[in-house]
């Protein structure tokens, strides 16, 4: 029989492990499926971000919104903007995080996709859009942050039809379930 303390250091692993999984799952989904645009471009990480965000332990999905989204931005030659992409992505999982925190009083853990996300996906929805502004003012100039809100809309509502697709399929055949076991 394995000591607590055993099984804990197994269980931290195992959660390692699949947060590197999804640090790179983001990293490959934000730099390869990608819609450039006049500052950066739009992708399809942020779905995987948002998935992490609903299965992953609190730590461990800031670390792998923060670690693939700034990877993506070194490899795809976005280097001025894996600081502020690593701040933004990981604030993208806080209202993830408040939702799971509420509804884990009401013992509801069991799917990923639920309407009480809806507001998490409002709000993460504004964290990017605010972040990038703010970037983009730092970086470049005001205009420029203004030219790229609707671009940031756009790709936030993306990552939001993804997710829902995706966290769908995973729901099918019990993911998080499966994965409860793991972590």
């Amino acid at each position: 029989m394995q000591t607590l303390k055993a099984q804990k250091s197994k269980s931290t692993g195992k959660a390692l492990a699949i947060t590197a999984m999804f640090a790179a799952l983001i990293t490959v989904t934000t730099a390869f499926i990608k819609i450039p645009a006049p500052l950066g471009y739009a992708h399809a990480g942020d779905s995987v971000i948002y998935l992490a965000a609903c299965v992953l332990p609190a730590p461990f999905s800031f670390a792998a919104a923060s670690i693939g989204g700034a990877l993506a931005d070194l490899m795809s030659g976005y280097a001025v903007w894996a600081l502020p992409t690593a701040i933004i992505k990981a604030l993208n999982v806080l209202p993830f995080f408040l939702v799971r925190l509420i509804l884990s009083k009401n013992n509801k853990r069991d799917k990923i996709l639920r309407l009480s996300l809806i507001p998490a996906l409002i709000l993460t929805t504004a964290v990017t859009i605010g972040g990038y502004f703010l970037a983009n003012c730092l970086i470049y100039d005001f205009s420029a942050a203004v030219a790229e809100v609707t671009f940031n809309l756009v790709q936030s509502a993306v990552g939001a039809v993804l997710f829902a697709a995706m966290a769908s399929a995973l729901d099918a055949v019990k993911f998080k379930q499966r994965l409860g076991r793991i972590i």
